[in-house]
């Protein structure tokens, strides 16, 4: 999911855009706060943020291929439950 500003160029734009938010293919939201560490969510305080990032940093690291080997398992199952 990716969050983007558009400025519309006339009425038939946002028509458009509305069309598309009633089958769900995006939802637009009426006032977004670009300065929020992270979109889309709630935002976070400076000092969430400081504390996620001192968490982070405090905990140990998995290498690339760990990573992709627990990836691959979980989407297994997730596949798996889907069906």
């Amino acid at each position: 999911m990716q969050t983007i500003t558009v400025e519309l160029t006339g009425q038939n734009s946002l028509k458009a855009l509305q069309d598309l938010e009633h089958k769900h293919l995006i939802r637009i939201v009426k006032e977004a706060d670009l300065n929020s560490y992270s979109l889309p969510g709630e935002p976070i305080s400076e000092k969430d943020f400081k504390n996620w990032v001192e968490y982070t940093e405090n905990n140990p690291t998995v290498s690339l291929t760990e990573a992709r080997q627990k990836w691959a398992t979980q989407k297994k199952k997730l596949q798996k439950l889907i069906r």
